[in-house]
């Protein structure tokens, strides 16, 4: 084990993956070293038939597409590793295709639904204000869950409204709306001391005044659903989904909502592409400058 904890350490400090995706690498590998500690495998001696079986297994315990597609993810990145620190003399993982995971749909919140969720009529407990903040960091800049929890104190900037990601490997600076500047700075000034010790350096904390786990904030974010009287199948990236399209549907430029969401390519966005009003489309094919220009041949 000591050969995958120092591949956890190269994927965290070189690769620069969040504490989440190191996370899930960690627990993927060491069920697949499981299995091949059952079958009396060696990771030196693996093969790719070794690989295949013990797919196999998974799709036997009904593990669903997307898991497999990811722990194929972090097997091959293993090998991967072996092989270029000369640790195996081959990869056997190489030829080993990811299936295709079918794209869901997303489920977005229309901008009533937003309002709904994010109105705190009670804000008179310091939980109550965290929780206000929380949501309007969530929606105001279409962040992840994992870097709003990886989120220190120091990475905010009230003074010139910008908040920095840095956990994750899309490192970037996003501005802040007046709303969620008020919110935060609210919670920073009136709550955040009352509920964590002075040497904690997490923005947001949970009831015991350490880091929120992302279950803790999942949790967190289905129990305001619930108040709301929202019935849709609100997951951690609803907010995020919501923003993005709100965004769109309101003019912004595709490239800066990719920016701002810390996607490393526009491809990655054009799931959202059907949610843009038609409204859009039309107003650009009535006043682009070369809409109308018929003197094409």
């Amino acid at each position: 084990m000591k050969v995958l904890k120092e591949y956890l350490d190269y994927i965290e400090k070189n690769k620069k993956l969040s504490q989440n995706t190191v996370a899930s690498y960690n627990r993927d590998l060491r069920k697949y070293m499981d299995y091949l500690n059952c079958k009396n495998i060696n990771i030196v001696d693996v093969v790719e038939n070794d690989i295949i079986s013990y797919l196999i297994e998974l799709e036997k315990d009904n593990i669903s597409v997307s898991s497999i597609s990811r722990m194929i993810s972090s097997i091959k990145s293993y090998h991967d590793y072996l092989f270029f620190n000369r640790l195996t003399t081959s990869d056997p993982s190489k030829n080993i295709k990811k299936p295709k995971v079918k794209r869901e749909e997303v489920e977005i919140l229309t901008e009533e639904e937003v309002d709904k969720l994010l109105k705190f009529d009670d804000l008179s407990t310091p939980k109550k204000v965290r929780d206000k903040a929380i949501f309007e960091v969530l929606y105001g800049t279409g962040i992840k869950v994992s870097e709003l929890i990886e989120m220190n104190l120091e990475d905010i900037d009230l003074d010139i409204d910008y908040i920095y990601c840095g956990s994750s490997k899309n490192q970037r600076v996003i501005p802040l709306c007046e709303t969620t500047k008020f919110y935060l700075l609210k919670y920073i000034n009136d709550s955040r001391d009352i509920l964590t010790y002075p040497e904690e350096k997490a923005l947001f904390v949970n009831a015991q005044g350490q880091r929120f786990t992302r279950q803790g904030l999942w949790k967190l974010i289905k129990k305001y659903a619930k108040e709301a009287d929202i019935n849709k199948n609100i997951n951690p990236t609803t907010l995020r989904h919501s923003f993005a399209i709100h965004l769109l549907n309101g003019g912004a430029n595709v490239a800066v909502v990719s920016k701002i969401l810390g996607n490393s390519n526009l491809s990655s966005l054009q799931l959202y592409l059907k949610y843009i009003d038609k409204n859009i489309r039309k107003e650009i094919k009535e006043k682009h400058p070369r809409e109308n220009d018929m003197n094409y041949k």
